[in-house]
């Protein structure tokens, strides 16, 4: 039986028999008895097992258990002093762990739990975040599904880069002649859901994209999962409310379901965590222009704050430091800058005729950018002009720009890096601790 389910329905299970199996994570004998606590990943904190030295075969099978060893035993459910526990009458099962497994009692360190990814997953942190995890995917979903989107899979091996950044990974066979040019894992899915947002007007991607940058930040990964909505017959504005609302519902979403999760994190990673996600949900949506938030952070400069990246004039990409200055220190809370210079964003943006384009992103306190949008260029000669000057293949996205020539429908999305909003939910700091096997440069151990 689940641990769980034996909580839930612990009213009618006291005094009867249950059986339970899981992990071994914290053993204490003593000479006349000993206690386990034992966990299944159903629950947090798991069930206490309490086992007597009168029952010799049990008490010595279980006082030598070292931790993480699986069991499965059967016992009378006893409300107990602080809480429900279960005195043991019969082990079914037990498979111990060797003498030398790295994972012991105490929470260990980020860097060292990397090194151990295929059994971090044994601890508190590493259980508390991939559970709000699962949470978070799981009210995506809800959200759009609510909204009206439909949930389209656009493909992972791709012929065409949508960033225009020249940073993909090849896909090759021994030969090279698999496709009938080069493939490349794809960045994003955003123009393949174009195509299908210009006939069911509303749908949304969520999967794997993969970036060769050879990038060693905590916010960066090779291998990342985007969730990337977009819309027809939607100007900016409204998708960034949309935007903003997803935001506060997986917030939501995860406070509710979480609770037991956020406060280990809390008490163990980032003080006032629930504090923090809880005014993001009560904050109203704040925008402002790149060209307001240069001059916010030209007249920050003059006033005495220190940027590493210290020259700060229009046309600059802002960097992370200016994005954690802009929402954590200026406006206090999450904001969408828009309109930004159009030398530093993709071809696909719309054009303003000012020279910028009706591009987003939205950052967020101690993280930065967190979704990343624009409204679609939808003039067939402007986008052309645009991937000329820019200097991309015209022949690889020719089918995309003759979208503009098939009775296309202004159209908008973003992208949400969901490991991101991983770190938003949790207040983890390093992108490599919120994903079960992290891909980043340099190292492929699992």
């Amino acid at each position: 039986m689940e641990i769980v389910k034996i909580y839930s329905d612990k009213k009618k299970l006291i005094e009867k028999k249950v059986q339970v199996e899981g992990w071994v994570r914290f053993n204490r004998p003593s000479k006349n008895i000993g206690f386990i606590e034992l966990t299944d990943g159903t629950n947090l904190h798991g069930i206490q097992l309490i086992y007597k030295a009168e029952n010799k075969e049990i008490y010595n099978t279980l006082s030598s258990l070292p931790l993480f060893s699986s069991i499965v035993i059967s016992g009378i459910l006893k409300d107990g002093k602080n809480d429900i526990e279960i005195l043991v009458d019969k082990v079914i099962e037990k498979n111990e762990t060797e003498e030398n497994f790295p994972i012991g009692k105490k929470e260990h360190g980020l860097e060292f739990l990397r090194d151990n990814a295929h059994l971090r997953s044994k601890t508190k942190m590493f259980q508390s975040i991939m559970k709000i995890r699962s949470t978070a995917s799981f009210a995506i979903h809800e959200f759009f599904n609510n909204e009206g989107y439909s949930l389209i899979n656009t493909p992972i091996i791709t012929g065409n880069d949508a960033e225009g950044a020249g940073e993909s990974f090849l896909v090759s066979v021994k030969d090279g002649t698999f496709y009938d040019k080069q493939a490349t894992l794809t960045v994003s899915g955003q123009l393949h859901a174009e195509c299908y947002a210009q006939a069911l007007k509303k749908v949304y991607t969520f999967g794997p994209t993969f970036r060769a940058e050879n990038s060693h930040t905590t916010r960066h990964a090779s291998e990342f999962w985007m969730v990337e909505p977009e819309a027809s017959f939607t100007d900016y504005n409204e998708m960034m409310d949309t935007g903003w609302e997803m935001l506060k519902f997986i917030i939501k979403k995860t406070l509710d379901k979480n609770k037991d999760e956020l406060e280990f994190l809390q008490k163990n990673n980032k003080k006032n965590l629930i504090e923090y996600l809880t005014s993001i949900v009560n904050s109203k949506l704040k925008k402002t222009s790149y060209r307001d938030a240069i001059k916010i952070l030209q007249e920050a400069k003059k006033s005495g704050t220190k940027f590493e990246n210290s020259k700060i004039e229009f046309g600059i990409d802002l960097a992370t430091e200016h994005e954690k200055y802009l929402a954590g220190i200026h406006f206090k809370s999450p904001v969408y800058i828009y309109d930004y210079p159009a030398e530093i964003k993709s071809f696909y943006m719309y054009k303003n005729e000012d020279g910028t384009v009706r591009g987003y992103d939205l950052i967020v306190p101690e993280i930065g950018e967190i979704i990343g949008g624009s409204q679609r260029e939808d003039r067939f000669d402007i986008l052309t002009k645009v991937i000329k000057e820019k200097k991309q293949d015209l022949s690889e996205l020719e089918w995309y720009i003759n979208l503009r020539k098939n009775g296309y429908a202004k159209s908008t999305g973003y992208g949400l890096g969901f490991e991101r909003m991983v770190m938003l939910l949790t207040g983890v700091e390093n992108i490599r601790d919120v994903t079960a096997f992290p891909r980043t440069t340099g190292k492929l151990n699992f």
